[in-house]
């Protein structure tokens, strides 16, 4: 199950190691950017980061990175937390943050970081609890329309944000969305140009889903292009601000950590988007860790979490209390010195229910609980009290379950989650305080796919 990581750093934080209190940390999350569809630095055969590739052969890559959930929301709160979903209370579109959870910014900020962020994502919207702990939580880049482009614009101001606190010691939180449906053509990047099937750039989301079972493997392809071209047009936006940092002089001192909050399915498993599965194309997401001078380029095969970006950071804090969080400090795989997530389980949850009604509506209904341990994955659907068992080493796109096959791994498994489901919410609280979404936000919700 997870670890509690007791932060005790002096004389265990590692050869090397910087203080926290000497760095200024920027987290850049790419929306919906699941590791099979990363560049070169995940995947040799593409060849459309090149900027992430750059900054990954100087980097730690973690190549076995998991998010807690597989939507933004949750995924994102457990990012700035260290804590599982069921844990921080974010559960649900219009669910809060609990108010006994200390998130990232409000962490650097007691220790006296500026704290800013650019947000192209609407649904993290202050209300909901992420803004906490921030000087600056900039929403305008998010996109207003499905063909709504915004990654220049969330590195236009998180440049200007860095450049007048450039003298401080500053966290900034990066947050790119074009890679999420609908998927956008970019002519610079193209991938799909040689498509003469019927789909066109920015359908809609609920369009494509309501032909799903006439999409021939063409029109999936095409799918994908347009999907890794906005994946391109992001890694450009994303190469930007890292050179802006080296032009500031800025790069040795910064900590820079890139990540997803989630995947995205293409019919795998009969599913357009994401949400509703706990499959690895959605939990299995690209990470790296930079600190050119002081972190050597290494490869990390264990498997690692969101919910570790928070404990690490605070690892470098040798002032830091135990904070009985749920995440690990990777502090010893920066440093090489160690290896403490070895052998570890990784754990997945979804909580979600459609906000309005559609004909997809009952599809997006998902409660359910995974547990990765090695090679073998189990599912568990809450909702019906169904399990599902794939070993990932010989089927790594879950195609073939194994629970109905008397595999000797089941039982064991099974009851390791079953522990983690009677334990995970906090005792005596429930899920994150809900809260009423304004006209407004229904209306980019639907014109994202993700309310009637």
């Amino acid at each position: 199950m997870l670890g509690v990581l007791a932060f005790t750093t002096d004389g265990q934080s590692g050869r090397g190691a910087p203080k926290l209190d000497d760095l200024n940390v920027l987290v850049v999350v790419i929306d919906t950017f699941g590791a099979e569809h990363a560049g070169a630095f995940m995947n040799p055969e593409h060849a459309h980061t090149p900027h992430l590739d750059a900054l990954a052969a100087r980097s730690v890559v973690f190549r076995r990175a998991y998010a807690p959930a597989p939507w933004t929301q949750p995924s994102v709160a457990s990012l700035f937390t260290g804590n599982m979903p069921s844990r921080h209370g974010a559960l649900q579109m219009t669910d809060t943050l609990r108010e006994s959870q200390v998130t990232l910014a409000e962490a650097l900020k007691s220790r006296g970081f500026a704290t800013g962020a650019v947000i192209s994502n609407f649904i993290l919207r202050p209300r909901f609890g992420y803004a906490r702990g921030f000087d600056s939580f900039q929403t305008r880049p998010a996109a207003a329309s499905r063909s709504g482009i915004t990654s220049g614009r969330v590195t236009n101001r998180a440049i200007d944000w860095i450049d007048r606190h450039a003298d401080a010691r500053f966290l900034m939180y990066a947050h790119y969305f074009d890679p999420h449906f609908a998927y956008v053509h970019h002519a610079e990047y193209d991938r799909t140009s040689d498509y003469g099937g019927p789909l066109e750039p920015s359908m809609p989301i609920g369009k494509l889903r309501a032909q799903r079972d006439e999409l021939t493997r063409a029109d999936l392809d095409y799918l994908i292009g347009l999907h890794h071209e906005e994946i391109a047009f992001t890694d450009a936006q994303v190469g930007r601000l890292l050179a802006h940092l080296r032009d500031r002089d800025l790069e040795e001192n910064t900590l820079v950590i890139v990540t997803s909050d989630h995947g995205e399915e293409f019919m795998r498993h009969g599913w357009l988007g994401h949400t509703r599965t706990l499959y690895e194309e959605l939990l299995h997401v690209p990470m790296i860790i930079s600190l050119p001078g002081t972190f050597a380029p290494r490869t990390v095969d264990d498997p690692v979490s969101l919910i570790d970006i928070l404990p690490t950071l605070l690892a470098l804090s040798p002032t830091q209390d135990d904070a009985g969080l749920d995440g690990y400090s990777l502090l010893p795989y920066l440093d090489g010195t160690g290896a403490p997530a070895a052998g570890r389980a990784m754990l997945g949850e979804v909580s979600a229910v459609p906000v309005g009604k559609d004909r997809f509506a009952h599809e997006r209904v998902a409660f359910k609980t995974s547990l990765l341990a090695g090679s073998l994955k189990v599912i568990h659907d809450l909702t019906n009290d169904s399990w599902e068992l794939y070993d990932l080493a010989q089927d790594p796109e879950e195609l073939k379950d194994l629970a109905e096959s008397g595999h000797p791994a089941l039982d064991g498994l099974r009851e390791n989650l079953l522990a983690w489901e009677e334990v995970r919410a906090p005792e005596g609280e429930d899920g994150g305080t809900p809260s009423a979404l304004t006209a407004e936000e229904l209306e980019r919700l639907r014109q994202l796919g993700y309310a009637k």
